[in-house]
């Protein structure tokens, strides 16, 4: 289990230095207002993504030791290149505001979707390298591409960068796909495919688009007034704050994919408490490193336009760290296959960003936006807590000492193995 956890967190690690230089490139390079621009696309492009894994995402995790492969995989591109050709003519009536041409921002989502679909049948059978390759694989192959655009022209061309590499991850997944093919061609009729597929796909993708949309809501609202610099701004402060998520990222991805292939309740709600307890402590820990930062540090990493940021991640800072619990108990209830409670805390979580920050961003501009997200994430929290503890599940907020000596004496143990080796 720990070398597994410590895998995952290594990818997630070195993915999110890549994008923090990513980051440092865009705001040096393009301001406040340009670094804004880019954060909209992505926001956007995940968007679609997590509409075009309405049949796929999740559901192809807990589907794919159970249906064949190769109707799986035909399923969920069908609909991914169906919901394209929808979110294009969406797109070009909603998102009039952004640079981004609608039919870049599809064929972008469309590439990462499959990619997405290939990846999470490969989760599912617990081949966590290759899936890990394909996730590191994009931030690299963009920073690659970045760094020689600016070599070249003195400037950056972000989609031209997306492009390239949201297609070698693709490649890079088809790869690690062919060669793990999973051969399971059991009698299950096409209606029965499309029929799990979106009982187990629907509720899970709609928990993640109202989750997105709960904590990114604010950057389509900052940028309806005008204030793309303030888009640039949040977009910094909470792509810092919410790095504290890596951890409880790193032992979600694993947890996952081992509650969806037991059926042991007790088992899965003791390893959910005590990784929930470990993840809140690590992530405090960070936030707390993160906050004692002095302006002028953030000012000399991005630019002097965003000094403001630290006062910004004082705001996220409550609602990033209770966030933590959630993701990692929600991931208990997409093991177990109940999406539905991840969709209610999601909307609910929606619902009070919405209504909070109708008042507070006109008020308050990005500060305003900051505590509209950080009630966001309370509110959601709160909400699958409660369905934990419903559930059986035990409130786990910190681990004991002997829990943490424990860690560290299995830490110490897989160290000098390693050195030995």
């Amino acid at each position: 289990m720990f070398r597994k956890i410590a895998a995952n967190f290594g990818v997630r690690v070195g993915s999110a230095l890549l994008n923090l230089i990513l980051a440092i490139l865009f705001s040096q390079i393009l301001g406040p207002e340009g670094k804004g621009e880019q954060s909209l696309l992505l926001t956007t492009v995940a968007i679609v993504i997590i509409l075009d894994g309405l049949v796929g995402g999740a559901a192809l995790v807990y589907l794919s030791s159970r249906l064949s492969w190769k109707k799986l995989l035909i399923a969920a591109y069908f609909w991914c290149l169906a919901v394209s050709v929808l979110a294009y003519f969406c797109l070009q009536a909603i998102f009039s505001f952004s640079k981004t041409p609608a039919s870049a921002i599809v064929i972008l989502s469309a590439i990462s979707s499959f990619t997405v679909v290939n990846s999470s049948l490969l989760l599912g059978k617990e081949k966590l390298k290759a899936y890990n390759l394909i996730q590191i694989a994009v931030p690299i192959l963009t920073l690659l591409v970045v760094l020689l655009q600016y070599q070249m022209w003195q400037t950056i061309f972000y989609e031209g960068a997306l492009f390239y590499a949201y297609f070698g991850s693709f490649l890079l997944s088809l790869i690690f796909l062919v060669a793990n093919w999973y051969q399971n061609e059991a009698s299950v009729s096409w209606l029965q495919v499309w029929r799990q597929l979106f009982q187990f796909g629907l509720m899970n993708q709609l928990a993640h688009v109202l989750q997105l949309l709960s904590l990114r809501i604010t950057y389509y609202l900052l940028a309806a007034q005008g204030a793309h610099a303030g888009v640039g701004l949040m977009s910094n402060a909470s792509s810092i704050t919410e790095s504290i998520w890596l951890v409880a990222s790193s032992i979600s991805l694993w947890q996952y994919a081992v509650i969806s292939n037991s059926t042991d309740i007790q088992y899965n709600q003791q390893i959910t408490e005590k990784l929930a307890r470990f993840g809140m402590l690590v992530s405090l820990l960070v936030l707390i490193v993160f906050l004692l930062l002095p302006a002028e540090f953030y000012s000399f990493v991005f630019g002097k336009s965003f000094g403001g940021i630290r006062v910004l991640m004082f705001t996220l800072a409550p609602g990033v760290w209770v966030f933590t619990y959630a993701l990692i108990v929600g991931h208990y209830f997409s093991g177990i296959g109940k999406y539905s409670v991840n969709a209610l805390a999601s909307g609910v979580g929606l619902v009070f960003c919405y209504l909070s920050a109708m008042f507070l961003i006109p008020n308050y501009a990005e500060a305003g936006a900051g505590l509209a997200m950080s009630i966001s994430y309370i509110s959601t929290s709160l909400v699958v807590a409660y369905f934990f503890f419903k559930a059986g599940g035990k409130l786990s907020i910190f681990p004991n000492f002997t829990e943490i000596k424990a860690l560290f004496e299995r830490l110490f143990r897989v160290v000098t193995k390693n050195a030995n080796v």
